[in-house]
């Protein structure tokens, strides 16, 4: 059920379409010079992403590239990867997971994000390796600093699915950078 609610909240926020609109119909004004413009779509395409590294006890490694599409200047939709590293030299762990996610402004500064993902596990414990992999559907509220040419963001999310095989503590605190949206 919960997965079908999920499902349903991101249908919602993708079937929304994106419109344009022209003031001069496309009409050069005499002040303009030739230029070569992008496409509409190539300006609506954002970037972002996080990255994150720790030393101690276990060496950290976190890397979330996103591509998005805004489909409002309000609303995007896009495609990530999410991959984390936990490890030493008795344990390893690891997830790899695709990520499909809608991204709103609520406020100028404030986002709201939901995001479904197959998360897939690799834990290897004195040689024993352990594979798995599970769905999480990820939703929440961000704030974000900057403007399209560039910020960064803060999130915090929670799995509403909230996957017995998850071996994840929620909520889950993001940071990361955007470019375009």
């Amino acid at each position: 059920m919960k997965i079908k609610i999920c499902l349903l909240s991101l249908g919602i926020f993708l079937s929304i379409n994106a419109v344009s609109q022209d003031d001069d119909y496309g009409v050069p004004s005499a002040e303009s010079k030739p230029k070569k413009e992008k496409s509409e779509f190539a300006e609506r395409l954002f970037f972002g992403g996080g990255l994150g590294l720790a030393f101690g006890d276990y060496l950290v490694v976190n890397v979330n590239p996103q591509v998005g599409y805004r489909l409002k200047d309000w609303l995007g939709a896009g495609v990530g990867v999410d991959y984390n590293y936990i490890g030493n030299s008795i344990y390893k762990f690891q997830t790899f997971g695709p990520t499909l996610f809608t991204r709103a402004k609520a406020w100028e500064k404030v986002l709201g994000q939901v995001e479904l993902t197959q998360v897939f596990v690799s834990e290897q414990f004195e040689g024993q390796t352990y594979k798995y992999n599970f769905p999480a559907c990820l939703a929440g509220i961000g704030y974000q600093e900057g403007d399209e040419d560039g910020g960064f963001f803060i999130m915090l999310l929670y799995d509403v699915i909230q996957d017995p095989k998850s071996p994840f503590v929620y909520p889950v605190f993001r940071a990361g950078f955007s470019i375009g949206f």
